[in-house]
C-alpha cells in the first residue's frame, strides 16, 4: 500500500499482515509514516496505491463508519470523548438506536456497568468524562472499543497518560482481548513496552516497511538501529566530565503545604536527577527554582549568591533555563511559527531600539534548528505541523538561545520518538561537556539512572536520600520513593 500528500510519497508500498489474536507493534520516529498508515486502515484517508484485506474483505474505499461496523476500532492518542457527556454514554455514543430500538441512559450504565465489572474496573459510569483523569479518559476510551465487540484495535501511544497502576491493568486488559481472539496494532516509544506486550514488532523509516521481526527474536538495540538507519555505539551517550563548583545550592526549601526541606547542590558539568512517584513534589521543586511557584521556605543561591526568582523572566535573565513536563501547555504555542516559539520570551536578544530585527532572529533560529536536527519545511512553518520530537528540539533551541549556566529539565523525552531521545541525551552530554548543571526530573527510570550523575530522592514532598551513581539503582530509588 501507499500514500501520497500533495506530490509527496509518505508511505512507500507498505506491506503489513496481522494474525487474529495478535499483538503487534509498529515502531517508527516521528513522521514515519505510522499514523498514515492507521488512518489509511481506517478510512479516513485513501491510499493512492495497494489493497487493505481484512478477513478475506476488501476494505479499501469504505467510509469509517463502515469500517467500524466491520470490526476495527481505534484509540487516538488525542482523546476522542464528549466531556459533557458520561462515561456510559460516551462509550454508547452514536450507538444507542443499535439494539433496534432506542435505549434508556439506565440500560446503557447497566451494560456498561457489566462490561467494568467484567474487567474490574472501578470507573464509575454516570459521572461525566470531564471529571475524570486523563488517564482515566484514556481508559474510557479503550473499553468504549471493547464495548463494539471490535476483532481489531488501532492503538496510538495508548499508555502514554498512564500510571503504573493503571499501564498494569492495561497489561491484564489487552492480554484478556488477546485470549478473546481481539488482535491489537499499537504504536509506542517505550522499548520496554513493546517487548512487554508485543508478539511481533514491525519498524517503518522514511514511510517504508524495514522488516518485520518476532520480539524474542529481537533486542532493544537492534530494533533501535533499524528505526534509526544507522549503527548506535550507546543509546544513552557517556563521557569523562570534570565536575567543577556548585552553580545551585538548594538549601532547607520549602513551598507551603508541597514540599518542605530540600537540600541538594548541582554543579558546573553534572546532571543530578530528581526522582519520585507521581504527585511526590519533583516538578513543584523545579517550577519553585525558576520562579513559577516562589519557595516559600529556605535559601537558594545560584552562582554564589543568595537567588529568589519571583517571577519566570527573572530566572531567564540570570541564565536559568526551564524546560516543562506538559510541552502544550508550558511549552510552545502551536499557532505560533517555530521561529517564534524558539525566540519567544527572548526578543530583547533581537531589538534594536523599538525595532525587531527579523534577520538576525531568523538566522538564530536557522542555526539552532541546524544543529538540533529539527526536521522542518523553515522556521516560518508553524510548530504544531512538527512532530513531538522536533517540537520539543525547538524548545531546546530557546534554552540554548539563552546561553543558560543552569537547565531545569521536567521529563525532557516524554512522548517524542526514540530517535529525538537519542539526540537530546546526546545535547545533554554536550551541555555537561560544555560546563552546564542539569536538574533532569524524569519518571523513566532508566533514562534517569543512565543520564544523571547522582539522584536526590522525593516522596510525598519531602526529600529521602540522595544516592551516587554507584549506589543508584531501580530497587533502591524505589524503596525511597515509597518511604512513608
Amino acid at each position: 500500500m501507499s500514500f501520497s500528500y500533495s506530490g509527496s510519497p509518505i508511505l512507500r508500498s507498505v506491506n503489513l499482515r496481522l494474525e487474529k489474536a495478535e499483538i503487534h507493534a509498529l515502531v517508527g520516529e516521528n513522521g514515519a509514516g505510522k499514523s498514515s498508515l492507521f488512518k489509511s486502515i481506517m478510512g479516513i484517508i485513501s491510499p493512492s496505491d495497494g489493497e487493505i484485506i481484512f478477513f478475506d474483505q476488501r476494505i479499501h474505499g469504505l467510509s469509517v463508519r463502515e469500517i467500524l461496523g466491520k470490526g476495527i476500532s481505534m484509540i487516538h492518542q488525542e482523546l476522542m470523548l464528549i466531556p459533557e457527556l458520561s462515561v456510559a454514554e460516551n462509550i454508547y455514543l452514536g450507538r444507542e438506536n443499535s439494539a433496534g430500538g432506542h435505549m434508556s441512559l439506565a440500560a446503557i450504565q447497566r451494560s456498561v456497568q457489566a462490561l467494568f465489572d467484567r474487567f474490574g474496573l472501578d470507573i464509575p459510569v454516570d459521572v461525566k468524562v470531564k471529571e475524570l483523569s486523563i488517564a482515566r479518559q484514556q481508559i474510557v476510551e479503550i473499553m468504549r472499543s471493547v464495548s463494539q465487540e471490535a476483532k481489531l484495535i488501532l492503538m496510538d501511544e495508548p499508555t502514554s497518560s498512564l500510571t503504573d497502576g493503571e499501564i498494569q491493568f492495561f497489561t491484564r486488559l489487552i492480554r484478556d482481548l488477546k485470549e478473546a481472539g481481539v488482535g491489537i496494532l499499537f504504536t509506542s516509544h517505550k522499548m520496554e513496552e513493546i517487548f512487554e506486550f508485543a508478539d511481533v514488532v514491525s519498524v517503518l523509516r522514511d514511510g517504508e516497511m524495514i522488516g518485520t521481526y518476532r520480539t524474542n527474536e529481537i533486542d532493544a538495540h537492534v530494533l533501535v538501529e533499524k528505526m534509526v538507519g544507522r549503527e548506535l555505539k550507546d543509546f544513552y551517550p557517556k563521557a569523562d566530565v570534570e565536575v567543577g563548583e556548585p552553580i545551585l545550592d538548594v538549601e532547607n526549601v520549602g513551598l507551603s503545604g508541597v514540599f518542605q526541606g530540600i537540600n541538594f547542590q548541582v554543579r558546573a558539568g553534572e546532571v543530578l536527577g530528581l526522582a519520585g512517584l507521581v504527585g511526590a513534589g519533583r516538578t513543584d521543586i523545579g517550577q519553585s527554582i525558576f520562579g513559577i511557584r516562589p519557595y516559600t521556605s529556605g535559601e537558594i543561591r545560584y552562582l554564589g549568591k543568595r537567588f529568589e526568582a519571583k517571577h519566570p523572566s527573572e530566572a531567564l535573565e540570570a541564565g536559568m533555563a526551564y524546560l516543562g513536563e506538559d510541552r502544550k501547555e508550558l511549552g510552545i504555542i502551536p499557532e505560533m511559527s517555530i521561529r517564534e516559539n524558539m525566540t519567544l520570551g527572548l526578543m530583547r536578544m533581537f531589538q534594536k531600539m523599538q525595532a525587531i530585527l527579523f534577520q538576525a532572529e531568523k538566522k538564530a533560529t536557522e542555526d539552532n534548528s541546524d544543529a538540533l536536527r529539527i526536521r522542518m519545511a523553515h522556521s516560518g512553518q508553524k510548530i504544531q505541523e512538527l512532530s513531538g520530537g522536533n517540537q520539543q528540539k525547538v524548545l531546546f533551541g530557546r534554552m540554548l538561545l539563552n546561553m543558560p549556566n543552569l537547565l531545569i529539565l521536567d521529563e525532557p523525552t516524554r512522548g517524542i520518538d526514540v530517535v529525538s531521545k537519542f539526540d537530546i541525551y546526546s545535547l545533554i552530554l554536550e551541555l555537561k561537556k560544555a560546563g552546564k548543571g542539569i536538574l533532569l526530573i524524569s519518571s523513566d527510570m532508566t533514562e534517569l539512572l543512565e543520564m544523571s550523575d547522582r539522584v536526590v530522592v522525593i516522596s510525598k514532598g519531602s526529600q529521602r536520600g540522595e544516592l551516587s551513581k554507584q549506589e543508584a539503582s531501580p530497587a533502591r530509588v524505589l524503596q525511597l520513593a515509597l518511604h512513608a
